[in-house]
């Protein structure tokens, strides 16, 4: 915790003003992380993760507008435990799939740039699952997201970007009937273009 301070505080003093313009291009990566642990005394419970991976690239439109998609991997598993730590469930799961978006900028120039953005995404998943009496089921299923809301680069230097991304989300597709949510990504994004005369 004592070493965030003095990163934050150097990446303030470090950050530089961007200049998005028309023709640019972008490689950005984000990840969604959450770790879901419901432990009591008695050790029974719920241990879930979800772990995806998108790298990203973007094409600037004129006035500010962005377009782009990439590849979508994500792996995921669960494990359910019973009062006596014995395992009655758990899961696993890997899927792939792609991801096309578009973002418009409010503004062209500065350290912190907001913008607006709106995307879809498919995946195809296949799993496993495991029962209390060793009973092993397989399955594979296509799913799609759409998502809307908004995000913050900030500018480290005139080429690279922090950003934080708070989207509603919408999936289907899983058999569960319609899901949604708020979703939180963080990453990075590098900008590649002519320089500015």
């Amino acid at each position: 915790m004592k070493l965030i301070y003095p990163l934050l505080l150097s990446g303030i003093c470090f950050s530089a003003k961007a200049q998005l313009k028309q023709g640019d291009w972008n490689f950005g990566t984000s990840t969604n992380a959450p770790f879901n642990l419901q432990l009591k005394k008695n050790n029974a419970g719920l241990r879930s993760y979800d772990f995806s991976f998108h790298p990203q690239f973007g094409y600037m439109l004129k006035g500010r507008w962005e377009i782009g998609g990439g590849p979508v991997f994500g792996f995921n598993g669960s494990r359910f435990k019973d009062g006596s730590g014995n395992t009655i469930w758990k899961s696993n799961s890997q899927s792939v799939g792609a991801s096309l978006f578009t973002r418009y900028y409010f503004k062209s120039s500065g350290k912190l740039v907001p913008y607006l953005v709106a995307g879809i995404q498919y995946t195809h998943e296949k799993g496993t699952s495991i029962d209390l009496n060793s009973t092993k089921y397989s399955y594979s299923q296509n799913l799609w997201q759409l998502k809307a809301g908004g995000g913050l680069n900030w500018f480290v230097s005139p080429r690279t970007a922090l950003f934080t991304e708070l989207t509603y989300t919408g999936d289907w597709g899983s058999g569960n009937g319609y899901l949604n949510g708020l979703n939180l990504q963080l990453g990075i994004r590098f900008y590649f273009g002519k320089k500015k005369k």
